[in-house]
């Protein structure tokens, strides 16, 4: 790679993106103008509503045959202000329902005591905030007839009712509350503001330079496709951490102003606060930036170029958008800590982390995790993003990413498989159809449920190919598996199989309790006996699994890009489907291992077969643990030595490779 071209390729997409008014305004005017203009006015009028709320006087019916008792309460109202206005009316109901009355009390007698009865409206404001004050006066008017009663026996009330003093004293620092203000706005918004600040470069230099037609210009200098993507990804990741500082000075000014607000209200606030405590977590939150920054602009990138014009991308661009943002709200939520298994996960890990440095909560292992995993992920995104720039079909054809599920039928050539956008359709079809109505029909049906569950997998992907008059047979590679590729699928699900024991190993001693999940999550799918468990856990999921992903998105995919990146990509949404990010690595690579195979073999039959052996085993193992522990004791032992995993990796490695030999020993002609 030649860095003068890529420095002079860089200079020439920034000055184009900086030419896109969009840009900018993104860049600049909202993190330092809009942003905190909304803060500060919610603040303010947030303030303004409490406090007229505070001061404004709720109006009070009562209906009761004692007019002592009502007597009594006035003149207790009298005593103290509870902005409460006393009012008669002769149909309280009415006037309520009318809102002409904020609530009404119904006072009784019952079993020869008092019985009060609010009525209000939740869902109107100042009634359900009328009978929060109604509540508070009828609460001390309970506790002086209680102290009454109490000097009348000749007691003394306040050693009787409160027999203990207590008193509560905040621990945390000026810094640390500062911090927790900052903690509850600024990850989220961190996070938005990346995305933005990304979101219309990244369109420009894919989609807006396919519209102005200076791609196929840019293609004919004298530089390399690497050097192009690297260029325009430095582009779009600069102004996207530009973007992020600019918010991150824009959101500490808030903060700030939040702080002086909170002072102003609070006597516990005194005196300032520290700033250089900060600095350690401000710059790991800059080091969260840059590592995520690497992942959203490769990400965005990767989403727009499939768009042929910026109104396309913008499309493209919204479910991405839709995702981040809704990871991005787990930083509202108290509860969810930031361990080991979370700080795997994109989006939601850097949210967290930017919450817990301002809190000051600092961990070592999971900040080494949160910065490598998001730079993983980028990188793996980048070369995503390089297999697009070097396939002709993305990026010169009339529609990479056609959805031809919305257009009428009769319109619809016949013939061929998925188009992406079609399979991208079905994909996120299949997940809400799994979690909505899988989850109602599993919740119906319990283990039998899951069976549902596979036929939603299979019915959605094969509807949508019969309704876009696909090739059946080409789109599910409906085809007979000779002998040696059905002896060479064998061989290489169990070196498979091996090998991911091994990984699963390696993730325990990282995750522990990963295992323990993975144990619980089998326990969970055993039924009444072993026919029915290896039918919904083993047959179910081999036939209809494998007709999604190795059929209907893996043909969408080999059409658009080579066959390994084809390989990858699919084997990499099989792992994500399976919802577990522990999971994942092993998932994928029996995914990859498995499209190989009915790659070469053109039969999803192998597919099937192979999936089969591998759940199927499980299944074995699940209910007959003595007898194959007796037989391959390594298969059941909950902890494996060093010994065990290279034995392990030995023969699984050995099994793949005469599988691979084998299922290659035949020189076919692969479309």
């Amino acid at each position: 790679m030649n860095l003068k071209n890529v420095k002079s390729l860089f200079k020439k997409e920034l000055l184009d993106v900086l030419r896109d008014k969009k840009t900018v305004i993104m860049m600049v005017l909202v993190p330092i103008v809009l942003y905190p203009l909304l803060i500060v006015l919610s603040l303010q009028v947030m303030r303004n509503i409490t406090t007229s709320m505070s001061e404004k006087i709720y109006t009070v019916a009562i209906e009761s045959d004692d007019s002592r008792l009502i007597s009594e309460l006035l003149a207790k109202y009298e005593l103290k202000d509870y902005s409460l206005k006393f009012v008669e009316t002769s149909e309280p109901e009415k006037a309520l329902a009318g809102e002409n009355i904020d609530v009404y009390i119904k006072i009784y007698t019952q079993d020869e005591k008092e019985k009060f009865e609010v009525y209000y409206i939740s869902s109107i404001t100042n009634s359900s905030y009328a009978a929060d004050k109604v509540s508070k006066f009828l609460s001390d008017y309970s506790s002086d007839i209680t102290k009454k009663t109490l000097e009348t026996a000749g007691f003394d009330a306040d050693e009787v009712l409160e027999p203990i003093e207590v008193s509560f004293n905040d621990t945390a620092s000026n810094e640390e509350t500062a911090g927790s203000l900052l903690s509850s706005i600024l990850p989220f918004m961190l996070v938005v503001s990346l995305l933005m600040g990304t979101m219309y470069p990244a369109i420009d230099t894919t989609a807006g330079e396919r519209e102005r037609g200076t791609l196929e210009t840019l293609l004919t200098l004298p530089v390399t496709n690497s050097e192009i993507i690297v260029s325009k990804f430095l582009v779009v990741g600069t102004i996207g951490i530009i973007s992020a500082l600019l918010n991150v000075i824009s959101l500490i000014g808030v903060g700030a102003y939040m702080y002086g607000v909170a002072k102003s209200y609070n006597d516990s606030f005194s005196g300032g606060v520290d700033i250089a405590k900060f600095i350690p977590a401000l710059l790991v939150v800059i080091l969260c930036v840059f590592a995520f920054a690497i992942f959203i602009s490769a990400i965005t990138m990767c989403v727009t170029a499939f768009a042929k014009s910026y109104k396309e991308a913008n499309n493209y661009i919204t479910p991405l958008s839709l995702v981040v943002m809704f990871a991005s709200f787990i930083g509202f939520i108290p509860n969810v800590r930031l361990t080991e298994k979370v700080a795997l996960i994109p989006i939601a890990n850097i949210t967290l982390l930017i919450r817990d440095m301002l809190s000051f909560k600092y961990d070592a292992t999971v900040i080494l995790l949160v910065l490598l995993s998001n730079v993983l992920y980028g990188f793996f995104a980048i070369w995503i993003l390089g297999r697009i720039y070097n396939s002709e079909s993305i990026l010169f054809g009339e529609s990479a990413a056609g959805v031809q599920i919305f257009e009428r039928r009769k319109n619809i050539k016949s013939g061929g498989v998925p188009e992406l956008g079609d399979t991208i359709l079905v994909l996120v079809i299949t997940i809400f159809a799994m979690i909505y109505i899988g989850g109602a029909i599993q919740l119906k049906f319990k283990y039998f449920g899951v069976l549902g569950t596979q036929f939603i997998i299979l019915g959605i992907p094969l509807l949508a190919a019969i309704y876009t008059k696909k090739n059946l047979k080409k789109t599910f590679k409906i085809n007979s598996c000779k002998g040696a590729y059905l002896l060479s699928g064998i061989l290489m699900i169990i070196g498979t199989i091996l090998l991911g024991m091994v990984i699963t190993a390696v993730i325990g001693v990282f995750l522990p309790d990963s295992i323990g999940e993975t144990y619980e999550l089998q326990e969970s799918l055993m039924g009444d006996s072993f026919i029915s468990t290896l039918l919904v856990v083993a047959v179910a999921p081999a036939i209809c699994e494998e007709m999604m992903f190795r059929g209907y998105v893996f043909s969408a995919f080999e059409d658009k890009f080579k066959p390994k990146t084809a390989m990858l990509i699919s084997a990499c949404l099989f792992g994500i489907y399976h919802m577990s990010f522990v999971r994942f690595i092993v998932t994928a690579f029996i995914g990859y291992v498995t499209c190989y195979v009915v790659y070469k073999s053109k039969s999803l039959f192998m597919g099937m077969i192979m999936h089969f052996i591998n759940n199927g085993l499980s299944c074995v193992i699940m209910y007959y643990p003595k007898q194959v522990g007796k037989i391959f004791p390594i298969l059941t032992s909950e902890t494996l030595e060093a010994f065990d995993l290279l034995f392990l990796i030995i023969i699984g490695t050995l099994f793949i490779y005469i599988g691979y030999i084998l299922i290659n020993s035949k020189k076919e002609k692969v479309s």
